[in-house]
């Protein structure tokens, strides 16, 4: 049977959630900080370590208080796709073509019947509650509330029967209907809103984000290089402004020192990283009509404009405008860059 794994970044709430509780051993709790939020965890000792927790801590909704943890980009690239897409369906269709960069057995699907729409969350692996209620709460935290929030017809889909006690249920999903011994794990809602475009919808960052993870999925069983995965981080805290070699090694628990250390082993440098995933960046955004500058700027983490024209100068030879006025010609009249 296939060996399924998922990504180590869905482990970062439960330790956080774990240390407020007195019987879970430090020792215990740091043997998982270990995990890297890059590297695959086999789901199967997953859902065996979250049975452990629950025993341990006598917390059965222990998913729940995780998965409401979680906020936008903890999901890495994948959060910031779905929010930029057109549609409602356009954020499941990407959802369901990268999934298995972060869980190999979740397909997030589509379905729409009459009036109701359902986003199902299917899992290939039987789930404990606390994995399921985890899933369900963190896809409702960061997105579906976000995405749509003001639909009063949403529900949220449980398979499992109804618990004794629903308070940590409402408190994790305040204004949708508890649905249990549903057809399926998910949420229900008016299907009008299924192609009703989204406020935080951007054409140019939805085409840069699912680019980039395009680059992942390619990647996805090859050897992963350190220099690789530090790339992929620097994206990610692109979005929150300048990434810095503290940041990301923070974020890989490890000394800045060990992070230069690796990178040089490989022939690179934290700098290089920054400037190449920068210049790939720059390259999709420019070529478009869109963003502005100033917005490509700010992406970019330039504390200046000025400073964004010079190093687009350094790797193109032009400025951006002239860039994106010869992107805009036929490709036969466009001149070329080296």
């Amino acid at each position: 049977m296939e060996q399924m794994s998922c990504n180590g970044r869905f482990v970062r709430p439960f330790v956080r959630l774990l240390a407020r509780y007195p019987r879970v051993s430090a020792p215990s709790i740091d043997r998982f900080k270990a995990i890297g939020q890059e590297e695959r965890v086999s789901l199967a000792a997953g859902h065996e370590s979250l049975e452990h927790w629950v025993k341990t801590t006598g917390d059965v909704d222990l998913g729940l208080k995780a998965g409401t943890s979680m906020r936008l980009g903890e999901g890495g690239a994948l959060d910031f796709a779905i929010h930029s897409a057109g549609t409602l369906r356009e954020s499941v269709e990407v959802a369901g073509r990268h999934s298995r960069l972060f869980s190999d057995a979740l397909e997030p699907k589509l379905e729409v019947n009459g009036s109701k729409a359902v986003l199902r969350l299917d899992n290939k692996l039987a789930w404990p509650r606390a994995a399921s209620d985890f899933t369900l709460a963190a896809w409702h935290n960061m997105h579906v509330s976000v995405l749509l929030p003001e639909t009063r017809s949403l529900e949220a889909w449980f398979a499992q029967s109804q618990p004794a006690n629903t308070a940590e249920y409402e408190r994790a999903f305040p204004g949708a209907k508890l649905v249990f011994d549903a057809p399926c794990y998910g949420f229900a809602f008016d299907s009008e809103l299924v192609d009703t475009p989204l406020v935080s919808a951007d054409t140019a960052l939805h085409a840069a984000h699912c680019e980039h993870l395009e680059f992942l999925q390619a990647r996805l069983w090859e050897p992963r290089s350190f220099a690789l995965r530090v790339r992929e981080l620097i994206a990610c805290e692109l979005r929150r402004g300048r990434p810095t070699s503290w940041d990301v090694a923070r974020q890989l628990q490890i000394s800045r020192r060990t992070l230069v250390r690796r990178l040089n082993s490989e022939g690179t440098s934290f700098k290089n990283q920054l400037d190449e995933l920068r210049r790939q960046l720059a390259l999709n955004l420019v070529a478009r009509t869109q963003p502005s500058l100033m917005e490509i700027t700010t992406l970019l983490g330039f504390s200046q404009v000025q400073a964004f024209h010079r190093a687009f100068r350094r790797w193109t030879g032009q400025t951006p405008m002239q860039y994106r006025d010869a992107a805009q010609l036929p490709q036969e009249q466009a001149p070329r860059v080296s």
